[in-house]
């Protein structure tokens, strides 16, 4: 069997199987990553990894830092997921309820999706301050973090919630959950309201208030989040924003077909 076809029961992964693994890895890493790094997180032996990014980078999918010598996407990688985005169902539902929550509180907001068991941040819609509150769109981040994540998270089976937390937490922060009884405990309190609200969880001086959203099938299938300066949160009404988020996730679940029972 060639190493172009699929392998089934074991074996060396296909050159496709190899390529796309790599081609996701770069587009997780915006800053780079080098040969030798992807190597080692891939599994794939280093030669390939080479041959492999310098035909993407040929073909203008990657582009390598001539100082670094690490790949990061490149424009051709960027053009795809523009076109795939204006074909995004949740981007294009959820982009009038975003615009309408930032022209309300001048505040960035974010429609992140539920990836497996993590959060991918699809789109957002910026606010008119100098200072804003940046998260990188595409990048897979754990649930148990933020406010995004933890949305998505109260909107979860309990069961659901339960295999998440069986994995070890990260504390980014003085304020990052230090258990799971902690996440429990917040959970609980954040299906009362319907919303969350992290007061700088995943980022020091950054806060957020997200709420879950939930597709035809009853799925949560992730959130939408406003985010800040932490500052500029204690100047405002968590309670009035929190509403607004809860009611913007509100329809956008109406949006995907979803029905609450």
């Amino acid at each position: 069997m060639s190493e172009t076809e699929s392998l089934n029961g074991g074996g060396k992964p296909s050159v496709l199987t190899r390529a796309i693994t790599l081609l996701e890895l770069v587009s997780s890493h915006g800053d780079g990553i080098g040969v030798r790094d992807a190597a080692r997180r891939t599994g794939i032996d280093r030669s390939a990894v080479s041959r492999i990014l310098t035909h993407f980078d040929e073909l203008g999918y990657v582009e390598q830092d001539g100082e670094r010598g690490v790949y990061s996407p490149g424009p051709r990688l960027f053009s795809l997921v523009a076109a795939l985005s204006e074909r995004d169902s949740l981007v294009r539902a959820a982009s009038p309820l975003l615009h309408e929550l930032v022209e309300r509180f001048n505040e960035t907001c974010y429609l992140g999706a539920r990836v497996d068991d993590h959060l991918v941040f699809r789109s957002k819609v910026d606010c008119e301050h100098t200072i804003r509150y940046v998260i990188e769109l595409g990048k897979p981040f754990p649930l148990v973090g933020g406010a995004s994540g933890l949305a998505i998270l109260s909107g979860l089976r309990d069961d659901e919630i339960d295999a998440v937390l069986r994995r070890p937490i990260d504390r980014n922060t003085p304020q990052s959950f230090a258990s799971a009884d902690e996440v429990r405990e917040q959970l609980a309190k954040d299906r009362e309201l319907g919303y969350t609200y992290s007061p700088g969880r995943w980022v020091p001086n950054g806060a957020g208030i997200g709420a879950p959203f939930f597709d035809a099938s009853g799925r949560c299938a992730g959130a939408i989040t406003m985010s800040m300066p932490a500052d500029r949160l204690a100047t405002m009404s968590i309670e009035e924003v929190g509403l607004a988020v809860r009611d913007a996730s509100a329809r956008m679940s109406e949006r995907l077909g979803y029905r609450a029972t």
